[in-house]
């Protein structure tokens, strides 16, 4: 038996008590109460952890993670996110390039903060601008060459070396502008390396940039075991036990999770749904109706609720997309990347919309369904509601997943459908900013009015859980972030239908999460629950809330071992 004990505990019961130390047996909680009750209870045989005052929750759980995502997608690359300078980024990718055969690409990362690069980013090098591909040459005339570019951001902006140009066919003959792409030139009209605007391989919807995304190698497939690994360590580090993908998984995803669970090296609860399409990227190709019907049945065949690590509840959907290019369905239009004036565009065909919804309802699985904008979400519901005439979804639980923009009457009508909701905080931290940019002015404030309104979702009695989205990020930013609504440039939408208290916004990530997955013994430190626990420096329910973002991990225990130390307790 194992006492931790000299703590603030939240165990996140019915009640929201609090107690000073915990009893674990095993890989379960065995009591939560005070010291001396415990070690009366755990007799003489017992480990005891003093940890000094420090605050525990339940292990964290990010319900909108990409964990799998972006640990493959970076795993191969060169690492200039803290680069200063030209030359350092020149240094970093000569390194490489020394143990690199001749002629096969070399890539880097972005330079800056992922994912939507607002603290740092490219702008904060020395020369304040990406090197051209001059300066790029001097890393390497033997590797084609490129500085990606990561979504979300559009306009965006990556660069090549000489030999990438030539490889992806270039040159001077090329239009100064296509398709949306501006080809950067020189005074002598040759391509400096430069591409800007929507450059992005995922939810740029930019053929042009995507036909020269199809042209690099993108193959991450011998990464995802290995970076998953390392990715499901690093959030350990973040607190994070549990995570649930969600979105943009497919079954080569879905796979590498179950071979982790079934080489027993899978140290992460985790719940998974599949995706029905697929959209999204430079290589997405809809499916026809054939393929499309056996996604849905390849998913219906593999729902396992019942696993201690890996769980399998449903099908993913996706009425619209991202608001940078701008396609997020909204009712009122707004302004697009360009300056045209745009309502969104669905992500996928209604028609299959339908056949999902549909073959969940019958087959009595759950549905994730995407919306960002207010239209998407009237379409959605039209469609929810005329599928009740025929069939009973209430009981299923169905899952929202983002629905940042969304109106009080349309809250109230997926409650009564037994509606639960992921959102994440990265829509006030990555695009708070530009929604109000790009709204109209005399419309800007009516519609942030109905900006991440988490009191509605609260108050009609759903589960409300959050993600890191673009991550990995800290949990305790986004809780900071649940109860400001600040945005980078210090304006807030903070209103009535925003305001939530302390509890509910670390709820969020622990006894929500758990009843959002229908996980009973996770997201709480209760009798006979997983001895999944997080100790921090300080607590997050009575510290100041600007110190909030600035809570540490100490320790992080998963299934009753230490699977994080970060040398201070």
């Amino acid at each position: 038996m194992l006492l931790i004990h000299n703590a603030t505990i939240y165990p996140f019961d019915d009640a929201d008590s609090t107690a000073g130390a915990i009893l674990i047996e095993g890989r379960r909680v065995a009591a939560v109460g005070s010291e001396g009750d415990l070690r009366r209870r755990a007799g003489r045989t017992v480990e005891s952890w003093d940890v000094h005052g420090a605050t525990i929750l339940p292990g964290l759980i990010d319900t909108h993670p990409h964990l799998l995502h972006f640990a493959a997608g970076r795993a191969s690359l060169v690492d200039i996110t803290a680069a200063a300078s030209h030359a350092d980024i020149v240094r970093r990718i000569a390194d490489r390039a020394r143990n690199t055969p001749a002629g096969e690409w070399i890539m880097t990362t972005p330079v800056g903060e992922p994912h939507y690069f607002i603290r740092r980013s490219y702008e904060d090098l020395a020369e304040g601008e990406l090197p051209d591909r001059q300066v790029l040459d001097r890393a390497s005339d033997a590797h084609p060459v490129v500085i990606a570019a990561w979504e979300p951001n559009i306009p965006n902006v990556m660069t090549f070396n000489s030999m990438a140009l030539h490889r992806l066919g270039i040159t001077r003959e090329h239009p100064d502008r296509v398709e949306g792409v501006v080809i950067e030139k020189d005074a002598q009209g040759e391509p400096t390396g430069r591409l800007r605007g929507a450059v992005n391989a995922v939810y740029s919807g930019n053929e042009f940039a995507y036909r020269l995304w199809r042209k690099l190698p993108m193959d991450h497939s011998k990464w995802y075991l290995p970076a998953t690994r390392h990715a499901i360590d690093h959030y350990h580090g973040l607190g994070v036990t549990g995570i649930y993908e969600n979105h943009m998984m497919h079954r080569h995803h879905i796979d590498v999770y179950r071979q982790l669970r079934q080489a027993g090296d899978l140290k992460m609860r985790v719940t998974v749904a599949q995706e029905s399409e697929s959209f999204g990227t430079a290589w997405s190709r809809p499916r026809d109706p054939e393929k499309f019907l056996q996604v849905l049945e390849e998913a219906a065949s593999s729902i396992n609720l019942d696993d201690d690590y890996l769980r399998f509840n449903g099908i993913s959907i996706q009425w619209d997309g991202s608001f940078f290019p701008g396609h997020t369905m909204m009712r009122e239009a707004y302004y697009g990347p360009d300056g045209e004036e745009t309502h969104g565009r669905h992500a996928m065909d209604p028609n299959k919309i339908e056949i999902a919804m549909r073959f969940c309802a019958e087959r009595r699985i759950r549905l994730n369904t995407l919306c960002v904008g207010t239209q998407a979400h009237e379409e959605n519901l039209q469609m929810l509601e005329h599928l009740t005439s025929t069939h009973d979804i209430r009981p299923l639980r169905w899952i929202l997943v983002h629905t940042p923009f969304i109106e009080a009457e349309q809250v109230n009508r997926y409650c009564r459908l037994g509606f639960d909701v992921t959102t994440t905080m990265t829509y006030l931290f990555g695009m708070g900013d530009l929604f109000r940019g790009r709204f109209k002015p005399d419309r800007r404030e009516r519609m942030l009015h109905d900006l991440l309104p988490l009191r509605r979702f609260f108050d009609a009695g759903m589960a409300v859980t959050g993600g890191t989205d673009w991550g990995p990020k800290s949990v305790f930013e986004h809780i900071q972030l649940a109860l400001t609504h600040r945005m980078p440039s210090g304006y807030s939408n903070l209103g009535p239908a925003q305001q939530i208290d302390r509890v509910q916004a670390v709820s969020m990530w622990t006894r929500d999460a758990a009843r959002l997955l229908q996980w009973k013994d996770i997201g709480r430190l209760m009798p006979g629950a997983c001895a999944d626990l997080v100790i921090l420096d300080r607590d997050p329910i009575g510290c100041a809330v600007d110190e909030i973002a600035d809570v540490k991990v100490l320790r992080t225990v998963f299934d009753g071992e230490t699977v994080y130390e970060a040398g201070v307790l």
